[in-house]
């Protein structure tokens, strides 16, 4: 309903890539829960729906009689052969057309019509067929224009967010924001060098973390002394690393590897298309599961109980940068949930098993949650724990259970130095 506010993006640029997508039609596919070769008609949506919407004639019902006259209804000829085979894509409308300016955001006020396009800001005036024909929809050439080799922001934009995985803080540290009240870039000649690289190497995301965890800068130490922390607090100059908290994917993740339940084999898709397993659970989608925290099931207003207390994004909008909080629910959370009470006794079995001694299954311990062996004091204190609470429970696997879980609750383990 405006230009913007600080950045030089006028109306009109809205409208111009808003007629880019108003020009295009989805073909979404698949019907129900079915396999790809479902026959997608109004009669196939009915009938898969009759497995989660009771009574048993309601599909019956609705097929055969008008809503508004109670008048038999012929049934529909299913618009593809069964076997067909069917898949979500997008393809351009019949007539593509240009987008009107909706003065002052009201619908009903129509304005001019704005040419499809892109954004003025970033106009590329070498390139070639990025002109947008009146019967396309200009999704092409918009994919043309984001991909250019002298567009100024994507591989830009691209590099600085795979930066900010892998050290915490991107070269621009407001990664949504390259605008006039984003953060400047601390090596603007780092962050374009490797965006041109990146560009050369066929945009290869496995390359450009090759080439930075190569670097002497990636493989700092985070330690810090009084002298670096005077000339350089935020660590803009990466004179070490940063010290950075596993994510809550990372964390849960983590704690499944060094139990050895981890699941490595790709998940069996979503469970939502499960509908008599939605219909005897009451809705919970989240079940059980040892495959990767990325095979989840995320809903916008349902995140993955064992991930919800460590800040998982909001899922209804773009997050370029977590936030990155510490509260008491996450400590009670590794000290009282049942999945990591679970898991240190997996993990407490498992040294029980590989190890005789309990100065050798001390040893263990430390060596899959915390990468190293334990100091003499550490060894110490550990025995004299794990002494202790299996005098008080009168149960070995519980005290080892007890003492995996304090190792997973400490800093060492949730921190990447």
């Amino acid at each position: 309903c405006h230009d913007h506010k600080f950045d030089p993006i006028p109306t009109r640029d809205y409208y111009a890539m808003a007629g880019l997508f108003t020009s295009s039609e989805t073909m979404w596919g698949l019907a129900g829960n079915e396999k790809l070769t479902a026959p997608p008609t109004d009669l196939h949506v009915l009938q898969t729906a009759a497995k989660v919407l009771p009574p048993e004639d309601f599909v019956e019902t609705v097929i055969l009689l008008e809503s508004d006259t109670g008048k038999p209804k012929a049934i529909p000829k299913p618009k593809w052969e069964i076997g067909t085979p069917l898949a979500m894509g997008v393809r351009d409308k019949k007539e593509p057309a240009d987008c009107k300016i909706n003065i002052n955001g009201d619908s009903k006020k129509l304005g001019e019509s704005v040419p499809r396009g892109f954004l003025s800001a970033c106009q590329i005036d070498e390139a070639e067929n990025l002109s947008i024909e009146a019967e396309n929809s200009g999704r092409l050439q918009l994919a043309e224009w984001i991909t250019h080799e002298n567009h100024p922001l994507t591989s830009r934009v691209m590099v600085n967010r795979i930066w900010q995985h892998l050290f915490g803080e991107g070269i621009v540290r407001t990664p949504d924001d390259f605008g006039k009240y984003g953060e400047p870039p601390t090596h603007p000649q780092l962050l374009d060098h490797m965006a041109i690289r990146f560009q050369k190497n066929g945009w290869s995301v496995k390359q450009i973390i090759r080439e930075i965890v190569l670097s002497r800068t990636y493989q700092l130490s985070s330690s810090v002394d009084s002298q670096l922390l005077k000339g350089d607090e935020e660590n803009k100059l990466l004179a070490r690393h940063n010290r950075s908290r596993l994510t809550a994917e990372e964390l849960r993740d983590s704690i499944l590897a060094i139990s050895g339940q981890l699941d490595l084999t790709p998940g069996d898709g979503s469970i939502i298309r499960h509908r008599d397993i939605l219909v005897n659970k009451a809705g919970n989608l989240h079940q059980p599961s040892r495959h990767r925290s990325v095979y989840l099931c995320y809903l916008r207003n349902s995140p993955p109980p064992e991930l919800a207390a460590f800040n998982l994004p909001e899922f209804t909008t773009v997050t370029g940068k977590r936030d990155d909080s510490i509260v008491p629910g996450q400590a009670l959370y590794l000290y009282n949930n049942l999945f990591v009470i679970e898991q240190a006794e997996q993990l407490a079995k498992v040294l029980q098993d590989s190890a005789k001694t309990s100065e050798d299954r001390v040893n263990l311990t430390f060596q899959k949650i915390l990468s190293r062996s334990p100091t003499a004091d550490e060894k110490k204190a550990s025995l004299e724990l794990i002494e202790f609470t299996q005098t008080e429970t009168q149960n070995e696997l519980k005290s080892w259970s007890s003492f995996c879980q304090s190792l997973m609750m400490t800093n060492e383990f949730r921190y990447i130095d």
